[in-house]
C-alpha cells in the first residue's frame, strides 16, 4: 500500500442491495471500491482492476462462490475473504483458498478491521502457478499442460516459474537472468535463448497450442495467441 492511495477492494455479490452497502460502507472506511456480481463479470474486474483484496460471496447463486475463488486463485495472490459462509462449509474454506471469512450481519466497521489485517499481511506465494492448460505446483515441483506430465529440470521449472508471475508479461532476458540465474550470474545472455528452446520442446510440444512466445527487441512472454 502506498500512502495517500485508497487501498482496492473489489467487492463480488450477486445481491445488488448488499454491494451497494458494503460499496459505500467500505468507502468511508477509507477504501477505493468497485462491485460486480457473481461470475464472468466478477473475473473480468479481477483481472482488470488489480484488486489489492476481494470480498467474495459463498453463496452466490449465479455461480458458486468457491469456484469463483477456484478461478481467482489461478492469476490473484491478492487477500480473500469469504462473506456469508455457512457453519457446514467453514473449514473448507482454506483448502479452496480463502484468506478469511465474515459472518452475518456483515458490518462495513468489522469487515474494515478485518480487510486492514489482511493487507499487512505478506503476500502468499500460491501453491500453484496456473496459464491456460499450463500448471506449475510450485511445492511438487510438477509440472503439467492439460493431463500430460512435463519433466523439467531445475533451471527450466524456474525460468518457467518465472515466466508465470505474472502471465502476459512480457520479460527481457536480463530479467529472466537475474530472477532464474541471480544478480551476481556468470552466464551470458543467450543462456536465455538456450532454455527457452528447452521449454518450448517440452510445453509447446504438438498438438498443444504454443504458449511462449519471442517479443522482438524485448524478450520473452507465456500468452494466448489469438
Amino acid at each position: 500500500m502506498i500512502a495517500g492511495i485508497l487501498p482496492r477492494i473489489a467487492v463480488v455479490d450477486d445481491e445488488a442491495r448488499f454491494c451497494d452497502l458494503l460499496e459505500s460502507g467500505l468507502i468511508r472506511e477509507g477504501f477505493d471500491v468497485r462491485t460486480a456480481p457473481s461470475g464472468l463479470s466478477a473475473l473480468t474486474l479481477i483481472r482488470s482492476w488489480d484488486p489489492e483484496a476481494i470480498v467474495l460471496d459463498a453463496t452466490a447463486r449465479v455461480t458458486d462462490g468457491f469456484s469463483v475463488l477456484a478461478v481467482v486463485r489461478s492469476f490473484s495472490q491478492a487477500p480473500i475473504l469469504l462473506a456469508k459462509l455457512d457453519e457446514a462449509r467453514r473449514d473448507a474454506r482454506f483448502n479452496a483458498g480463502a484468506d478469511d471469512y465474515v459472518n452475518e450481519p456483515i458490518e462495513a466497521g468489522r469487515l474494515a478491521a478485518r480487510l486492514r489485517c489482511a493487507l499487512q499481511r505478506p503476500p502468499r506465494e500460491a501453491a500453484q502457478l496456473r496459464y491456460a492448460d499450463l500448471i506449475l505446483d510450485v511445492e511438487l515441483r510438477t509440472a503439467w499442460r492439460g493431463t500430460r506430465e512435463i519433466v523439467l529440470s531445475k533451471r527450466e521449472f524456474e525460468l518457467v516459474a518465472a515466466l508465470l508471475r505474472p502471465p502476459r508479461r512480457v520479460f527481457t532476458r536480463d530479467e529472466l537472468l537475474d530472477l532464474v540465474w541471480g544478480v551476481g550470474r556468470n552466464v551470458m545472455r543467450g543462456t536465455v535463448d538456450t532454455y527457452i528452446s528447452y521449454l518450448r520442446t517440452k510445453i509447446d510440444a504438438p498438438p498443444a497450442q504454443p504458449l511462449i512466445h519471442t517479443i522482438r527487441g524485448v524478450g520473452y512472454v507465456i500468452r494466448q495467441m489469438r
